[in-house]
């Protein structure tokens, strides 16, 4: 876990994989529905990412597990996001998707799927920043809906920098007084 107080973090982390438990395993079978002691081996079920994680990089490593390529890193995803990633709904494949994809990089080695992310990551900001320099209609709000939580965070500073940036076009921040005449202003009686 990258910051053990993190709610986003923890939220990225709370996403369900498919694991296939490569050895029986003693006092679990509980968590497939199971009333043996043992969790046979082969056996494939959906467990939360922290969980597996915690297993995978357990020291003692005493529990085989194979972590299976979520849907939404699937081939169908993947294409979709080389072709045109703007239109890809990333809130409906996964609500943190790119920050779960770093976490789960971080345990899994596939370089090709963080090249699409990569790339993907690069076209969408590109386009999100674009939306915050054209203000709010009915497109952007669109947009919006089919970002995940990462860019909807970076949409927001976007936003907030904007009209950052249209205050001082306006002049709505004052005057900028040299130090001089700050100095002759405090010293008049």
């Amino acid at each position: 876990m990258e910051d053990y107080y993190d709610i986003d973090a923890i939220l990225a982390e709370d996403q369900n994989v498919k694991c296939a438990f490569q050895s029986n395993i003693p006092g679990l079978a509980w968590l497939e529905g199971g009333h043996d002691d043992a969790l046979k081996a082969g056996s494939r079920f959906d467990i939360p990412f922290w969980l597996a994680r915690e297993i995978v990089e357990h020291e003692e490593q005493t529990v085989g597990i194979e972590i299976e390529t979520p849907e939404f890193f699937g081939p169908k995803v993947r294409n979709a996001l080389r072709a045109d990633a703007n239109t890809v709904d990333l809130t409906k494949q996964c609500p943190n998707f790119f920050r779960f994809g770093t976490i789960y990089l971080q345990l899994v080695d596939d370089m090709a799927l963080a090249g699409v992310m990569e790339g993907a990551f690069k076209a969408r900001l590109q386009m999100t920043m674009d939306h915050t320099q054209s203000g709010g209609n009915s497109n952007t709000t669109d947009y919006l809906n089919r970002l995940d939580e990462t860019e909807r965070a970076l949409y927001k500073a976007g936003m907030e920098s904007s009209a950052s940036i249209h205050q001082w076009n306006q002049h709505s921040f004052g005057r900028i007084r040299s130090a001089s005449e700050m100095l002759l202003k405090r010293k008049a009686p």
